[in-house]
């Protein structure tokens, strides 16, 4: 379980953090959050899909790492298995509290991560209690994600205004295999989108979400890679 908190002088002088080359954090996870920056890249290893949170109704932009629930296939304990690596997973074991409406914000760290120790790694503070310089770059990448999470959610909304998302499942039958199935996701929906009237496709056009969104209809492509990491590790 995670336990963040504020990151202090005081209460953390003598941390260090471990290297995270395989994003140990990841192991049980089959999907991490993304942000639009990241679609290109990311559609060319992951299928990327969105999924409506319960209490809320919010929509949010994920890759899938797996075909069930607690499943990563790019997981390695030696070397993360895939070219691309999500912004989300990079940030970890920190990220950045703000309340809400209010422009002041804390960065914080989870004190149960297994990367946090007080001999090996990089030190979060010096002797004197000042700020790493690496730790300040670590906080700015936070707020710089943050931003493209705000981006993030306009072109879910773009999405959602233009009703071109679809709810799917994801059914697979690999042979010698259960059938997998992930219910709750939602795709853009491409026969939508191609009977958009020419106003409305012009508006998205101009908006420059075109790109962003033919790289999420593309990314169903690499379910065929899920599948094969399967396969191969059956």
């Amino acid at each position: 379980m995670s336990e963040v908190k504020p990151i202090t002088n005081i209460s953390h002088g003598k941390l260090k953090i471990k290297e995270n080359a395989t994003f140990i954090q990841s192991e049980k996870m089959h999907f991490s959050p993304i942000v639009v920056q990241e679609f290109i890249p990311a559609s060319r290893e992951f299928p990327i899909v969105f999924i409506k949170e319960q209490d809320t109704g919010r929509f949010n932009a994920v890759v899938l790492f797996g075909l069930e629930p607690g499943e990563n296939l790019f997981f390695d304990a030696n070397k993360w298995q895939a070219s691309y690596s999500p912004l989300a997973l990079t940030l970890y074991p920190f990220l950045i509290h703000q309340t809400e409406n209010s422009d002041n914000a804390l960065l914080c760290i989870d004190e149960n991560s297994p990367l946090i120790n007080e001999s090996v790694g990089d030190a979060l503070f010096d002797e004197n209690g000042k700020e790493m310089k690496w730790l300040t770059q670590k906080g700015e990448a936070i707020v710089n994600y943050i931003e493209q999470t705000k981006l993030t959610k306009a072109f879910i909304q773009l999405l959602l205004e233009n009703e071109i998302l679809s709810s799917q499942t994801l059914s697979i039958k690999i042979k010698d295999q259960k059938e997998f199935a992930l219910n709750g996701l939602y795709v853009v929906d491409e026969k939508k989108l191609s009977n958009l009237s020419d106003e409305d496709f012009l508006k998205i056009r101009k908006s420059g979400a075109l790109d962003i969104i033919y790289a999420s209809i593309n990314s169903m492509q690499s379910v065929n890679n899920l599948v094969r990491r399967k396969i191969a590790n059956s």
